[in-house]
């Protein structure tokens, strides 16, 4: 199920008051009209009305018709952003006819571009925001690298710096006012998006939500890492059901250390758990069990990817709890995103293989540390200035994300307090971990929008999280709490255990 995740901010100098409830907003030109604005190094290609419950996208709906079910009247404009002379950025900007809530929230791609996030913008729409998404300057995989410096800078960060310098230019004209509110909430390539706005343009959001950090160079080796563990032979794959009995031991061992038997691990960090416990008994059948093979694959993917000359670690190690995700990346073709920036970001070869060419997790490594390469990075904890305007940072990750893994969130949050200072930190950023959530998935249900409502209101960070619980069939099952790294939510010791009331926050 994918979490909603939706966040709010102040203007610098608006009082809150009239930033959160100003009436809502209608367009002050007809749509059309924008056909002739004047916008810089933009040329608008279209801009017309789309009817309530009219749009269908290019192509066609597919499989993401519920995201345009519904959609109300707005204003659909599209343009070509050409902030260099080899730039070719596609732009979509969308803009409620009727409703609008003062705010802009654009939207960033997942994972290496390429296409415009229509079914994200959608859903942003649908609250009253307006929206925006570009392609990231290119069009399908990653080749555009070889020979389009430009190209790579638009990727990078500078058409997310431009979809929302000329959005907010397009929004004002539409509305005869600018925005009032500027944000994203960003994960995997939306993270990427978020992450270089706070590091290199600081006043272009009030304030930033993230998930599914993005360190692309070490992210895409552990993608790779999980496909080599399972693909040493045929003897050392890990189908669907084999994860599923790692996963059920995993829970078997940690689920309870928390007090509560719940179908998820509160801290993996505290579970100590070896998958040798799956391997069958010899002569036994192997349907309920891992052979030798499928336990030291496990094994290898559970350690994280790691040097085979000097032991030390490159990346964090995923947790135990996010086996069952493990499939995308194990599965018979290597994973696209990691294929893809090996292969044009880090060898700079069209024609390379990873079922031909066996990665080197030393050699290799160091050459994936270029210069080319590190920029697709967005680690920076300098995000001093962004915090000097007032920004706010919400941080929050899955502890069994199984793309960029917890470790990274965990770590950039670390960094961002020793570097703007614990004070300043303390009422600028904060970090939740979620337990059992994905990349960019969870079976609850937070209200980040409320909560960051809050902490401006009352200037205030939050001290805590209660969001629903909601389990298959999107059947809500109680509430749950979540708290500020490093406490954990723990259960009091007596009352329904799907209740937030009956845990707190404390250190583990």
């Amino acid at each position: 199920m994918t979490m909603r995740r939706k966040v709010l901010y102040t203007l610098l100098g608006i009082p809150f008051a009239i930033a959160v409830f100003s009436p809502a907003a209608v367009a002050a030109v007809p749509c059309e009209s924008l056909l002739s604005l004047s916008v810089p190094n933009t040329t608008i290609t279209s801009a017309k009305t789309v009817a309530k419950g009219a749009f269908v996208p290019p192509g066609g709906p597919g499989n993401q018709a519920a995201a345009f079910k519904d959609l109300p009247a707005f204003c659909r404009l599209t343009a070509t952003l050409k902030p260099s002379s080899d730039s070719d950025i596609k732009m979509e900007v969308w803009m409620p006819v009727t409703g609008w809530n003062g705010n802009f929230q654009p939207r960033g791609t997942a994972g290496m571009g390429g296409s415009i996030p229509l079914a994200a913008m959608g859903g942003e729409l649908k609250e009253g925001y307006a929206t925006a998404g570009s392609d990231t300057g290119h069009v399908g995989d990653s080749r555009y690298v070889l020979d389009h410096p430009e190209k790579v800078t638009d990727f990078e960060y500078r058409s997310a710096h431009e979809l929302n310098v000329r959005g907010k230019a397009i929004i004002a004209a539409y509305y005869g006012e600018g925005a009032k509110l500027s944000f994203i909430d960003g994960c995997g390539g939306g993270a990427f998006m978020a992450q270089n706005a706070m590091q290199r343009y600081p006043a272009d959001y009030n304030g930033i939500t993230i998930t599914g950090f993005s360190h692309k160079t070490r992210h895409a080796i552990w993608q790779q890492w999980v496909w080599d563990a399972t693909h040493k032979d045929a003897a050392s794959n890990l189908p669907k059901e084999k994860l599923e009995i790692l996963h059920n031991a995993a829970l078997n061992a940690c689920d309870a250390l928390d007090g509560v038997k719940n179908g998820e691990i509160e801290n993996p960090t505290v579970c100590k758990f070896d998958p040798k416990v799956t391997e069958c008994r010899p002569g036994a059948a192997t349907a309920s069990c891992l052979t030798p093979p499928q336990v030291e694959a496990a094994r290898k993917i559970y350690a994280g990817p790691t040097n085979p000359r000097t032991g030390q670690a490159i990346y964090y190690p995923p947790m135990p709890g996010s086996e069952l995700a493990w499939a995308a990346m194990a599965g018979p073709e290597p994973f696209g995103l990691s294929v893809d920036f090996l292969k044009y970001f880090v060898f700079k070869d069209g024609n390379w293989d990873p079922k031909a060419h066996v990665f080197n997790y030393d050699s290799h490594v160091a050459l994936a540390e270029n210069p080319l390469a590190l920029r697709a990075n967005a680690n920076n904890p300098d995000i001093g200035e962004f915090v000097k305007r007032g920004g706010k940072l919400l941080l929050y990750e899955g502890w069994s994300d199984h793309f960029t893994l917890p470790g990274i969130a965990i770590d950039y949050y670390k960094r961002v307090v020793e570097k703007i200072g614990p004070a300043a930190a303390k009422d600028s950023v904060r970090l939740f971990m979620v337990p059992a959530m994905t990349h960019c998935e969870d079976r609850g249900e937070f209200d980040m929008v409320g909560e960051l409502e809050n902490w401006i209101k009352t200037k205030k960070a939050p001290d805590q999280i209660i969001g629903r619980r909601v389990w298959e069939l999107n059947k809500v099952a109680g509430t749950r709490l979540l708290c500020p790294y490093p406490q954990v939510a723990t259960y009091k010791g007596s009352g329904n255990t799907d209740a937030a009331a009956n845990y707190t926050c404390k250190a583990q």
